[in-house]
C-alpha cells in the first residue's frame, strides 16, 4: 500500500494523523487533545471503557516511528496487564501500512526497521530502573507505589523532548503521585502538567441509554468510581484503601508451571451468571527472617499464584485446578506444580456438582487422598473468614500482590447489619464481582492465625532462604524478597474448619 512523501511526512510529525493515515483507527476528539498535547506530563482518570488503550498504542507507535533509536515503555500495574497491552500494540503495528516496520518481536519487546522499540513491562524496580525513554506511560497509575514511580521517572531526564503519560481508574490515598500529578493538571494546567477527565461516556461507542441502566442498578459509589471516574471514600468498605494499601507489595508471582512442590492451600469460587472462575492460592512467606523482629512467633503468608478465567467450562477449570496441584511427594524428580494440602471449593447450588468433580479428577489424577472439601458460603463462614485475614492485614502478616482486580474487589466489600445482630459481608449485585476475593476468604478456612514459634526453630536449624531477588516492603512495613516461594511449613495450615454443608469454624 503506496504512501506520497507528503503522506510519510505528515504521519511523521503528527499522531493524530498518525493514527489515521498509518494504523487505520483515527482517534476520538478527546483522544484528540491528549496527543497533541505539548505538556511534559499528561495524566488521565478514566472510566472504563474510555480509550486508554488505543492512547497509549499510537502515542508508543508514533514515538517509535518518527524517528530512528526512539525509545517507549509502558509500565503496567501488574504481569497480566503488561502481556495484555503489549498484545494490543502489537496487534496495531501489524496494520498494513506498518506491518513492514516490525524487525523483531519478542514477549515484551518490539523493535523497529529503524532501531526504535517498545517495551511493557509490569511495575517493577528491575523493570524500569535501568531503562531509558523517550515516552513513559504508566497504565493503572494508581496501583502503582511510589517507589517504582521514583524508580520509573527518571528515565526520561537524559533524553531531549521525552513526555510522560499516566492514566488510570480513580484508585490511591491523598498523598499517591498520580492522584496528586492529576489534580495539580486540573487545577492549574501549564506546559509541565496537564490533566484530564474521562468518563466513560466521553467514548462514541459507549451506548448512553445503556449506561443509564447501570447507573440505576448500581451503588452510587461503584458508578461514580468505575464509570464517572471520580474518586470516592471509603464508605461502608469492609477493607479501606489505606488497610489494603497497607498490606500489597511488588513481588513476582509463581506460575504453577514454575513451581516445585511448594506446599499451599488452595481457594476456589465458581463462576456462574457473572463471575469469574477464580482460583487463589495461600502459603507461609518464605521472607529469609526479615520479619524475625517484628514477627518472631508467627508467620507471615503471602499469595504466591491466583487467576481467574472468564466463561470457561466447570471441566476445563477443574482441570486446570488439578494442574496447578499436580505435585506429589515422594515422586520423581523435576515435576512442577504446587503442593496442596487442602483446596476449600465453594458447594453452595450449582457448585456442588463443580466440586464432586474436582474430587473425582483430583483423586484420579493426584493419586492420593483427596484434598478437597466443599464449603458452603454463608454469612457466618465470611464474617469468619473475613475476619481473619483482615486480622492478618492488619498485623503486617499478610502481604497481597499488586492485582487491580483483587485490590479493588477486596475493597468493594461491603459490611451490613442484619436484624438477628449478625453482619453480612458482601459485594453487593449492584456493585461489582467477587470471585477473587471469595477465593481468598475460602483460604483462611485452613490458616492458622495464631503464635506458631516458627521463627525459633528455623534459627536453631541455621535456616537459608531460597527466595531471591531485590527486597520490598509493604505499606506497613513488612519485608520481602522481589521473587519469594513459599516456605515448606505445613504446621501453618490444619483440617478447614469448614466443612461440608456446615460453617463452624
Amino acid at each position: 500500500m503506496s504512501m506520497s512523501v507528503a503522506e510519510l511526512e505528515a504521519a511523521r510529525r503528527d499522531p493524530v494523523v498518525f493514527a489515521d493515515v498509518m494504523i487505520g483507527r483515527p482517534l476520538w476528539p478527546h483522544q484528540v487533545e491528549v496527543v497533541r498535547s505539548e505538556a511534559r506530563y499528561r495524566v488521565i482518570c478514566a472510566g472504563r471503557r474510555a480509550g486508554k488503550s488505543h492512547v497509549y498504542g499510537v502515542l508508543a507507535l508514533h514515538t517509535a516511528f518518527s524517528r530512528p533509536g526512539m525509545k517507549a515503555l509502558i509500565v503496567s500495574a501488574g504481569e497480566v496487564a503488561a502481556k495484555r497491552l503489549f498484545a494490543e500494540v502489537s496487534k496495531m503495528a501489524k496494520a498494513p501500512r506498518l506491518g513492514g516496520s516490525t524487525e523483531d518481536e519478542t514477549t515484551s519487546t518490539l523493535i523497529l526497521s529503524n532501531g526504535s522499540t517498545i517495551e511493557c513491562v509490569p511495575s517493577s524496580a528491575k523493570q524500569v530502573r535501568s531503562a531509558e525513554a523517550d515516552l513513559l506511560i504508566v497504565d493503572e497509575a494508581g496501583f502503582v507505589p511510589q517507589d517504582i514511580w521514583e524508580s520509573a521517572e527518571p528515565v526520561v531526564l537524559a533524553r531531549p523532548g521525552s513526555r510522560v503519560l499516566l492514566s488510570s481508574t480513580p484508585w490511591g490515598a491523598l498523598g499517591h503521585f498520580f492522584r496528586q500529578l492529576w489534580r495539580q493538571g486540573m487545577a492549574t494546567p501549564d506546559r509541565w502538567v496537564q490533566s484530564w477527565h474521562w468518563p466513560s461516556s466521553v467514548s462514541p461507542l459507549v451506548d448512553v441509554e445503556f449506561l443509564e441502566q447501570i447507573r440505576k442498578r448500581s451503588a452510587p459509589d461503584y458508578f461514580d468510581r468505575e464509570y464517572l471516574a471520580k474518586w470516592t471514600d471509603d464508605g461502608s468498605a469492609y477493607f479501606p484503601m489505606a488497610e489494603l494499601e497497607g498490606a500489597v507489595a511488588d513481588y513476582a508471582l509463581l506460575p504453577p508451571e514454575e513451581a516445585t512442590g511448594w506446599p499451599a492451600v488452595a481457594g476456589v469460587d465458581w463462576g456462574f451468571k457473572r463471575d469469574a472462575n477464580a482460583l487463589v492460592l495461600v502459603s507461609v512467606l518464605d521472607d529469609g527472617l526479615l520479619n524475625a523482629d517484628r514477627h518472631p512467633d508467627s508467620p507471615v503468608f503471602f499469595v504466591p499464584w491466583l487467576e481467574q478465567e472468564h466463561q470457561l467450562p466447570y471441566a476445563q477449570f477443574v482441570d486446570r485446578v488439578v494442574r496447578v496441584g499436580e505435585y506429589r511427594k515422594g515422586a520423581w524428580d523435576g515435576q512442577n506444580g504446587y503442593w496442596l494440602p487442602w483446596v476449600l471449593a465453594e458447594e453452595n447450588g450449582p457448585g456442588e456438582p463443580a466440586v464432586q468433580a474436582l474430587r473425582q479428577a483430583a483423586r484420579a489424577r493426584w493419586g492420593r487422598s483427596t484434598p478437597v472439601r466443599g464449603v458452603w458460603t454463608t454469612n457466618r463462614l465470611k464474617v469468619n473468614g473475613y475476619g481473619a485475614l483482615r486480622l492478618l492485614i492488619q498485623q503486617g502478616r499478610m502481604v497481597l500482590p499488586r492485582h487491580p482486580e483483587l485490590l479493588k474487589q477486596l475493597h468493594a466489600l461491603q459490611t451490613e447489619m442484619l436484624p438477628g445482630g449478625g453482619m453480612r459481608i458482601e459485594v453487593p449485585d449492584n456493585v461489582g464481582h467477587d470471585d477473587l476475593a471469595d477465593a481468598l476468604m475460602q483460604c483462611m478456612a485452613s490458616v492458622r492465625t495464631g503464635p506458631m514459634w516458627r521463627r525459633t526453630e528455623l534459627n536453631e536449624e541455621g535456616f537459608s532462604t531460597r527466595s531471591s531477588g531485590e527486597e520490598r516492603m509493604t505499606g506497613a512495613g513488612t519485608r520481602l524478597l522481589s521473587e519469594p516461594v513459599p516456605l515448606d511449613f505445613t504446621q501453618a495450615f490444619r483440617s478447614p474448619r469448614a466443612g461440608d454443608g456446615e460453617d463452624d469454624w
